[in-house]
């Protein structure tokens, strides 16, 4: 059974949405377009003039974050309803105990993450469809270099600036803007909600341009779209998301602090003889995700 507010939330009464359906997505896709194609420029003539430097990288990504990512979900909310903070659901305080087991699963589901991962790395399309899959690969490497000389060294303070940037502040914008508005503006206008979030995590996956990683990056996107639907509170999904990213880049400061390639988080589950891990990994993952929805339930 789902309780009573949840479907008085999914409908958008508490909300008090205002435009039709429609005319909601579409205002979403118009304040999108004008934010990414302002922040575009200024990002262009900065990193133009100034160069691919680790500081001016930083503060490209901090001003993305604010004015292509952050200040989108917020003027949008803020234009098609009255109780803004309801439609991003924003305005509850998250329980511990789901953020701890949301914590736990970002470590559980490691080796099942990783074999996903290296899976969608090995894909290969036909050889009619060659030049494609170059720009795809052109597209990959070029985000990804773009990322690495932004995170810098193995300095603390690359480790701080990363946490902050790639992490909160990334994991916040990206939370608002998916989940809180594109998700829900989907959600309140009839959508079927699983629909919603598989809709949206696609969406969210496409949007980073790294197309070996599409599927591990949709099902991540996937975790984050239904602990919003089962808590009601967008800071849960935000909280596991940044954890995501943070992990990630204190995994990459170790190695680079130890000379190494690849962080030992990313290989756990690949390696031969490993499958084992993989199945724990699995299990542990289900287990803690019906964990999470029945304390989300019963809230």
């Amino acid at each position: 059974m789902i309780p009573h507010e949840l479907l008085k939330k999914n409908n958008g009464d508490e909300c008090r949405l205002l435009l039709t359906p429609g005319q909601r997505l579409l205002l979403l896709l118009c304040v999108m377009i004008f934010c990414w194609v302002a922040c575009s420029v200024v990002n262009g003539i900065l990193i133009g003039r100034l160069g691919q430097t680790v500081r001016v990288l930083r503060i490209a990504a901090v001003l993305q974050s604010v004015f292509q990512i952050i200040l989108p979900a917020l003027v949008t909310a803020m234009l098609v309803s009255r109780r803004p903070a309801r439609l991003l659901e924003i305005d509850r305080t998250p329980r511990i105990v789901p953020v701890a087991w949301g914590i736990m699963l970002l470590f559980v589901s490691m080796p099942a993450l990783n074999c996903v991962i290296q899976w969608n790395a090995s894909l290969q399309l036909p050889e009619s469809a060659a030049g494609i899959m170059q720009w795809m690969k052109n597209a990959e490497d070029s985000a990804a270099k773009t990322i690495e000389i932004m995170q810098g060294g193995g300095s603390i303070g690359d480790l701080i600036m990363n946490i902050l940037i790639i992490g909160i502040m990334a994991g916040l914008g990206e939370e608002l803007l998916f989940r809180g508005t594109l998700q829900r503006i989907l959600q309140t206008s009839g959508m079927n909600p699983h629909l919603c979030i598989w809709l949206v995590a696609a969406l969210f996956s496409a949007i980073h341009m790294q197309f070996f990683g599409f599927v591990p990056r949709m099902l991540l996107g996937a975790l984050f779209g239904y602990l919003l639907y089962w808590s009601g509170c967008l800071w849960l999904p935000v909280l596991v998301h940044a954890s995501n990213n943070i992990i990630y880049v204190t995994a990459r400061w170790i190695a680079l602090r130890g000379h190494g390639d690849t962080p030992v988080v990313d290989r756990v589950g690949t390696m031969p003889g490993e499958y084992v891990y993989v199945v724990v990994s699995v299990f542990l993952s289900v287990l803690l995700l019906w964990r999470i929805r029945t304390d989300c339930r019963d809230r």
